[in-house]
């Protein structure tokens, strides 16, 4: 089936990848040349989906009173396994509740952004992890008298500029959908980066002491330049180490 957005355009059917509910993700919006003509990049977070219509939490920008009504366009990005993806949305339904959200209907596919910054090179190293206080996935955040969780130190499987997977002994973190705060050291300078825990699986071994975490780096990444520099690095090391 497909569904016709107030707009006219026919959007086809939710596809499997997007991302799901509580899931965070940034959505793009073109400001009008009369409010300075500048593309937003807003984060927020999915709140339902359903056949041909993903639902976000309204984030809130200057002008977006008079900006935001169907027919909008906005793009969504969010990260995946693949790297990070994409897909542009039509405004459908402006929801003005308790929580204000935006139902968005797709007019477009699916894309993977194939940028350097999701090239992953194997790294050694260990990097603390530290939850972040306020983050809605957090399970002790209503309960005012939870102990504060304990960092957790991580062993690098790889790196890229876009994120990273990393080692820790199952059972030490709690699941995917995290905010986590990384801290480690790349070429002897130490570097604190914001990160969303896209996937927890057992890892490769199957040794069942271990789970991988596949973590997505948080815009903006400071140590952007850093971790580029590094990771090419690494792949002119790799390749002069597999040249006959």
């Amino acid at each position: 089936m497909a569904r016709r957005t107030s707009a006219g355009v026919v959007s086809p059917t939710s596809p499997a990848q997007w991302p799901a509910v509580n899931g965070r993700v940034r959505v793009q919006v073109q400001l009008p040349d009369a409010l300075g003509g500048e593309l937003l990049e807003l984060p927020t977070r999915v709140e339902d989906s359903a056949e041909g219509s993903l639902v976000v939490a309204a984030p809130g920008f200057s002008g977006d009173l008079h900006l935001v009504a169907p027919g909008m366009p906005v793009t969504v990005l969010w990260a995946s396994e693949r790297g990070q993806l994409r897909q542009d949305f039509l405004i459908a339904e402006v929801v003005r509740r308790r929580v204000p959200s935006w139902d968005l209907a797709p007019c477009g596919e699916v894309s993977v952004q194939q940028r350097r910054r999701f090239v992953r090179v194997p790294v050694t190293g260990n990097l603390r992890l530290h939850a972040v206080p306020g983050d809605p996935m957090w399970p002790g955040r209503q309960d005012l008298d939870a102990a504060p969780e304990q960092a957790v130190t991580a062993a690098f499987v790889d790196l890229s500029e876009g994120g990273a997977c990393v080692r820790v002994r199952r059972g030490s973190w709690p699941g995917a959908g995290r905010l986590v705060r990384t801290v480690f050291e790349l070429d002897g300078v130490p570097v604190e980066q914001l990160a969303e825990v896209v996937r927890l699986a057992p890892d490769p071994a199957a040794t069942g002491e271990h789970d991988d975490l596949v973590l997505s780096f948080v815009e903006p990444v400071a140590a952007a330049d850093r971790l580029r520099r590094h990771v090419m690095q690494e792949q002119i090391r790799n390749r002069r180490r597999e040249a006959p």
